[in-house]
């Protein structure tokens, strides 16, 4: 097992551990660098200051706070959906999509290394590749019965191996079968797309679109989202499962609105942008990491790797996930708080290793 550490501060280009040791910090999923964002600190300040530090209720009781709506709408309006529904973490909107979907009486198709956000009912792990998973789902889908509904659930992007995946084969779905695309899109949200705006709008429209994610990694926020078609969303506001769980700070959706309103994420996400377009130049080819082009993680399974990085006052992440028994992988991530002497050690130190 990876030996662990301790910090008291929370990592931004660099980290200090409890011993004093300062190390680059390259890693994680905060890929905007929110957490170090002085506007979003700026706005979450006078959320705190307006809002308090929580709101103890449900968010269908007969006082509601307009924030989180305006929130909701800003985030539809940013991903290019319809309608947006917010809840307490990523992890959550996902189980809500599967505790909806269990009573359509539909058959679920999962696909390779889905995260366990969208485990659903006597869900099972597939073998193989994606592509081979969404060629051969079509081909169950069309030998189905014509009234037979179908849920497929998939990530947006492989994680934490980073594996880029073709959405556009869902649109050889049939048209004439009821079938629900669900995408857990909390490592797109904010990175993929043009300015970050996540997949929504890259999926077939002919299907019933539901798209989950965490707004805790590149967004910042600690919630998490259901965005689609306004009627469904509807229907799952009305669910014991949404009227009984608490919601997220409200502060946090405030600074979420204005971040939106503001263009901040926008603007991060050029920064990261441009902090990769420095560093894949320089970065050792022989290393054969799997990165997607245009994505911050690069991914390795050699093993002496992570400790090589260790030696050199680099620290990254490499844990087994999401099953205890996973391999290891190596996980490097570059982020928009990096700067560009961070990006050459780190690329000097990839090629002493290579």
């Amino acid at each position: 097992m990876t030996q662990s550490f301790l910090t008291h501060t929370l990592p931004g280009r660099t980290v200090t551990l409890q011993d004093g040791t300062e190390y680059l910090w390259f890693s994680g999923t905060d890929y905007l660098g929110m957490g170090h964002n002085e506007a979003f600190q700026r706005y979450l300040a006078e959320g705190f200051q307006r809002y308090g530090t929580h709101f103890g209720s449900s968010r269908n009781n007969t006082l509601r706070l307009a924030v989180y709506h305006e929130a909701e709408e800003a985030l539809a309006a940013f991903v290019q959906a319809p309608a947006a529904l917010t809840v307490s973490s990523g992890m959550w909107a996902g189980q809500l999509v599967m505790k909806y979907l269990e009573k359509q009486n539909a058959r679920f198709h999962y696909a390779p290394g889905v995260h366990p956000a969208l485990w659903g009912p006597e869900y099972q792990p597939t073998a193989g590749s994606w592509t081979n998973w969404v060629q051969n789902t079509i081909t169950a889908i069309e030998a189905s019965a014509p009234g037979q509904a179908h849920v497929l659930c998939t990530d947006s992007i492989g994680s934490p191996w980073v594996e880029s995946f073709d959405l556009t084969l869902f649109e050889k779905l049939p048209l004439d079968r009821p079938i629900w695309l669900v995408v857990d899109d909390s490592h797109g949200l904010g990175v993929l797309g043009t300015d970050g705006r996540g997949v929504f709008s890259q999926l077939p429209s002919h299907l019933h679109l539901l798209v989950t994610a965490s707004l805790n990694k590149a967004l910042g926020v600690p919630g998490g989202v259901i965005v689609g078609d306004a009627k469904t969303l509807g229907h799952i506001r009305l669910s014991p499962w949404f009227a009984g769980s608490s919601p997220s700070a409200p502060a946090y959706f405030y600074a979420l609105r204005e971040n939106l309103t503001h263009g901040i994420y926008p603007k991060a996400h050029h920064q990261l942008a441009e902090n990769l377009a420095y560093f894949l130049p320089k970065l050792n080819p022989g290393l054969d990491f799997a990165q997607v082009p245009g994505y911050p993680a690069f991914c390795s399974r050699r093993s002496e790797l992570y400790p090589y990085l260790l030696q050199n006052q680099i620290l990254t992440s490499c844990f087994s996930y999401p099953q205890p028994n996973d391999p290891a992988v190596t996980r490097l991530v570059v982020t928009a708080l990096h700067q560009k002497q961070d990006l050459d050690r780190l690329a000097e130190v990839l090629f002493s290793f290579g």
